[in-house]
């Protein structure tokens, strides 16, 4: 929030270096600023009625231009004169600063540079400062900003400006897309394609083994790298002729890929620079109706860190090229229970959760706001967990329109949801995958710790190097690695992936078990992109399933590639691997995580 207070003042800096003249400023006495808070109505209200009374729009902007020193104290008066209590006053100040912006936008319609731009905000929000930390103030500007950008202006203009506001400044979702839409950069707006759940009549219908009309990806320069884009997107396209692509990026992706869109099909829809993450699978779910339409299912329960990754799917119908919008009539609607995609596996007759898929919910029925550890020790408080489990799970079953199973047994003692809560914190398609076959049989493979530790030490010193490589990890990182998957927080995981593959073998699943790695985070050379966690995954789990066949990231380490590739051919799937988005996977991500799909039903 505080870079955009900044801006006005290092801008007016630059600019009065640059361009202060000695010609005289026709203003009225302009109210000094106080040392401490806003600019006092009883000062900024008669200062605003005699600014508009005779200074035009037009001639404060030509001011502004030449005489930048005044542009703090002129703005954030105005800016608290746009609070006035008097109705007549805040209409017209309103009114003013809107005709104020497009005078600033007219002015530099041909010269679209980034200083220009940034004071271009300026301009729409008056009080940069007031605009990041007043939401009274900033509550009172979003009622104009809509209105601030005209659609005749060159796009390039109003794209930018958008953008910047995006970038630096708090603003909501609902507030920049209704200036994207009066703009005339998005034709209609995702709130008129809400539909309340209820009557959407729409169901989950999918489960993995159909053909894939759209894989979508989120891919924002904030976590990937242009060429790291241009690779990925490249061995998509070639391992899939005539699917459709749809990337969701800012325009710094956008200009990168500038030459590659058209070659490789790409249909990439602009998200003005909202914060959105790499991982399209978490905030929702894609559903039909009977008439065939899709509807975006968003999940009520919004990720910590992550809750602009609730606006992703009217990102994606702002922006819907329209060949998709015509065949998929899309709309979007919010689910009627929580839900998290990447703990949810979905075969033909059931969705696949542990006790942590539900966690959520489970303490939202409890009326509580963590997982209740301390009533573990006696089978009494493990009991009432697993009821508040039991009863989320039979919502799931609602939302995804097929039973729900636990890939493991439910606790009844204290060590009992001790072991379980080894898997804690890791999505359950991370580390299982769960292969439907064509006689209703299901096929599990499920990560395994030891087994990529004994890949790990057998490896060649060359694939290290490439997995060094690849992740950014300091060099040597082979014993680190190794050792790390002794580590408390190892043993606990292995001890849950042990004890789902008992209790799915003694349900009559066949299982195999898969390579996995824990990576120590403090391994990776750039800290600002560690994760949360100490640790993250390198998995060959997370994959997507088309037919019979399953596409992931490979892992940079060759020969655990090679080893996942052979267990899903015994499993009768062929594993297509692509160059991995590094910073998705040490995010603890992963393919599945990163795509998601609007699937062929018939």
């Amino acid at each position: 929030m505080a870079r955009i207070g900044r801006t006005v003042v290092v801008l007016a800096i630059c600019v009065l270096t640059a361009t202060l003249r000695s010609a005289p400023i026709d203003l009225p006495p302009i109210p000094p600023l106080p040392d401490t808070g806003w600019p006092l109505a009883e000062n900024a209200e008669p200062f605003a009625r005699a600014l508009i009374a005779h200074v035009p729009p037009q001639e404060l902007d030509a001011i502004a231009s030449s005489n930048p020193e005044v542009v703090p104290s002129v703005f954030r008066n105005l800016g608290s004169a746009l609070l006035s209590h008097d109705g007549a006053l805040q209409a017209a100040v309103k009114a003013y600063a809107t005709a104020l912006v497009h005078a600033r936008a007219a002015r530099i319609a041909h010269n679209v540079s980034s200083t220009n731009v940034q004071m271009l905000v300026v301009f729409q929000v008056l009080d940069p400062l007031r605009y990041a930390g007043d939401e009274e103030y900033r509550r009172v500007v979003d009622t104009i900003l809509p209105a601030s950008l005209s659609p005749s202006l060159p796009e390039g203009l109003r794209r930018a400006a958008i953008n910047e506001l995006n970038r630096v400044a708090p603003i909501s979702f609902d507030t920049a897309e209704a200036l994207t839409v009066s703009a005339g950069l998005v034709t209609r707006p995702s709130r008129s394609r809400f539909v309340d759940a209820g009557s959407a009549g729409a169901r989950i219908l999918t489960n993995g083994s159909e053909g894939i009309e759209a894989s979508i990806f989120s891919i924002n320069s904030r976590f990937v790298k242009p060429a790291e884009a241009r690779r990925f997107l490249s061995a998509v396209r070639s391992a899939a002729p005539e699917r459709r692509i749809v990337v969701i990026g800012d325009d710094a992706m956008r200009s990168a890929l500038a030459n590659d869109l058209s070659a490789l099909r790409i249909d990439f829809i602009d998200n003005f620079n909202r914060p959105l993450t790499p991982w399209p699978r978490d905030p929702f779910s894609i559903a039909h109706t009977p008439d065939g339409r899709v509807v975006f299912v968003n999940r009520p329960n919004q990720q910590r860190n992550r809750e602009e990754d609730a606006t992703m799917v009217r990102v994606l119908l702002d922006g819907l090229p329209k060949s998709l919008d015509e065949r998929w009539k899309a709309r979007w609607t919010t689910g009627a229970t929580s839900f998290h995609n990447g703990q949810v596996l979905l075969t033909p007759n059931a969705a696949w959760i542990s006790i942590h898929s539900v966690e959520f919910r489970a303490t939202e029925i409890l009326g509580i706001d963590h997982v209740p550890v301390e009533e573990f020790g006696s089978a009494e408080g493990v009991a009432r967990y697993t009821g508040a489990v039991q009863r989320a799970a039979k919502e799931l079953a609602e939302l995804y329109g097929r039973p729900v199973r636990f890939i493991h047994e439910l606790p009844r003692t204290s060590e009992q949801i001790a072991t379980l809560g080894g898997g804690a914190g890791f999505d359950l398609d991370s580390i299982v995958t769960l292969l439907p076959h064509g006689d209703g049989s299901t096929e599990a493979l499920v990560g395994d710790l030891s087994l990529g530790g004994k890949l790990g030490a057998d490896a060649l010193s060359s694939e290290w190097r490439e997995m060094e490589k690849t992740y950014a990890l300091h060099g040597g990182a082979r014993d680190a690695v190794i050792n790390f998957q002794h580590d408390p927080a190892a043993t606990g995981l292995q001890r849950f992936l042990d004890r789902i593959a008992r209790d799915l073998a003694a349900s009559g699943v066949k299982v195999r078990r898969l390579p996995l790695l824990m990576v120590p985070s403090p391994l990776l050379t750039n800290d600002d992109e560690r994760p949360e966690t100490p640790y993250f995954l390198v998995t060959w789990n997370n994959v997507v399933l088309e037919r019979s066949r399953a596409e992931g990231f490979a892992s940079g380490l060759a020969s655990g590639d090679r080893a996942a590739r052979s267990a899903f051919k015994a499993a009768g799937y062929d594993l297509t691997l692509f160059p991995p988005l590094p910073r998705s996977v040490v995010l603890n991500g992963g393919y599945r995580c990163a795509s998601n799909e609007v699937r062929v039903i018939h």
